[in-house]
């Protein structure tokens, strides 16, 4: 198997991968019952994918409840499982005998996270000989904005360094959910190889037959109400807006940064309302919208963005250098200033005058969102898992084949 002192970053193009033969899959996540974390959601679609498309997949997590899955209790560390739960995040607890068994007999274990359960998991595979990959969800910037240390790069650096040297140097490849993530550890010295795979977005997010006229210009933003988010901005910038009176902004998640949005608005006079919506209600939402804002200053990818475009809604993205948003921008109609209200203004209102470029602009957006499907992302990631299966047994062959020197006595 290769390994490289400098990362190797492989982005395929899904036309070109063939389909690969089934295999027996399992995926260890802290969590999967929590449906407002992004990463549990990307696990579960990618489980639910896999299956469709004939693999057979467990689920090794708090909440699994598959007919296959192996549950896990919950683990409780102290202070730091009251933090977690305000950002939607549970800990596994390590049951050695219960995982072993459902282990046997996998084709290749895939983790999500990089906490200890992952990491008792990657000891535990190593040893029963089972090929491993890994996926980074985790940015260190999500963790230094809630901990009100944003701009401290060298706090980032040395989460990024903890996270390679407990865990992801472990691995000869890692899924990065876009280029940009990719290019950070890169920069940060992981090692490996480094496939670039969306997070793919589910095909039920279509544009509306006939997207219907509004009493209000509607905007909405998909994501956590937290502090890298950056909602607080998208209200500064339609109170700012020549149309503030026309515009209803719907801000859809949970989070510990609401009642202050909420305060925010109500000081701003701004018409903004808070939900959290199941898919299918979440779909119809976005068919019936105007625009979408993306304000987001820390994002690896964005699934939330990908579906609006999905759904025919023009974006405008906060052009952050901590975000891979921006590659979902078709021009610069569609980005604006990282935290600058005025500029975000300017965007709303250009898009809002110009309803005949919306309509134009949303059919290509729904189009340029094809090339990120989870199809797409599926046969990219039975690809990744094929080579490191491939590697694995070579290794094993080659070790069962190696000359035995006589030992000296």
């Amino acid at each position: 198997m290769r390994t490289k002192c400098k990362a190797e970053i492989i982005v395929r193009s899904a036309n070109a991968c063939a389909r690969e033969e089934k295999m027996k899959i399992v995926i260890v996540i802290d969590l999967i019952d929590t449906l407002t974390n992004g990463s549990v959601m990307t696990a579960r679609r990618f489980a639910d994918g896999l299956r469709e498309r004939g693999h057979e997949v467990k689920i090794v997590a708090v909440g699994a409840d598959g007919e296959n899955d192996c549950p896990v209790k919950e683990r409780y560390v102290p202070v730091l499982t009251e933090v977690s739960a305000k950002n939607q995040i549970k800990f596994g607890k390590f049951e050695k005998e219960k995982i072993k068994s459902a282990f046997t007999g996998a084709d290749i274990i895939h983790f999500i996270f990089p906490f200890k359960l992952e990491k008792k998991c990657k000891q535990l595979a190593d040893e029963m000989g089972i090929p491993t990959t890994a996926a980074f969800h985790v940015q260190p910037e999500n963790v230094s904005y809630n901990a009100h240390m944003g701009k401290s790069r060298l706090f980032n650096n040395l989460v990024y360094a903890y996270l390679k040297n407990t865990f992801y140097k472990n691995f000869t490849r890692i899924h990065c959910p876009s280029a940009f993530i990719a290019n950070q550890l890169q920069k940060h010295g992981y090692s490996g190889e480094l496939y670039v795979i969306s997070n793919g977005y589910d095909k039920a997010f279509l544009p509306p037959p006939v997207r219907r006229e509004n009493g209000k210009f509607e905007i909405v933003m998909v994501g956590r109400l937290a502090p890298e988010k950056n909602q607080k901005v998208l209200i500064a910038a339609i109170a700012k807006s020549k149309y503030r009176d026309k515009i209803h902004l719907t801000l859809l998640g949970n989070g510990n940064c609401k009642k202050k949005l909420v305060r925010q608005a109500e000081k701003l006079n701004v018409d903004v309302s808070f939900d959290f919506l199941p898919k299918d209600m979440l779909i119809a939402k976005l068919q019936s919208c105007d625009l979408y804002v993306h304000a987001a200053t820390v994002e690896i990818e964005a699934i939330a963005c990908i579906e609006a475009i999905a759904c025919g809604l023009v974006p405008i993205i906060a052009d952050s250098a901590l975000s891979a948003t921006p590659q979902f921008a078709l021009d610069g109609r569609s980005l604006f200033e990282d935290n600058n209200a005025d500029d975000l203004a300017e965007k709303i209102d250009y898009w809002l005058e110009r309803p005949d470029e919306r309509e134009r602009m949303s059919g290509i957006y729904a189009h340029f969102a094809k090339k990120f499907s989870l199809d797409n992302s599926l046969q990219l990631a039975e690809a990744m898992f094929a080579d490191q299966i491939r590697d694995t047994r070579l290794v094993s062959s080659a070790r069962v084949n190696e000359p035995q020197t006589e030992k000296a006595y």
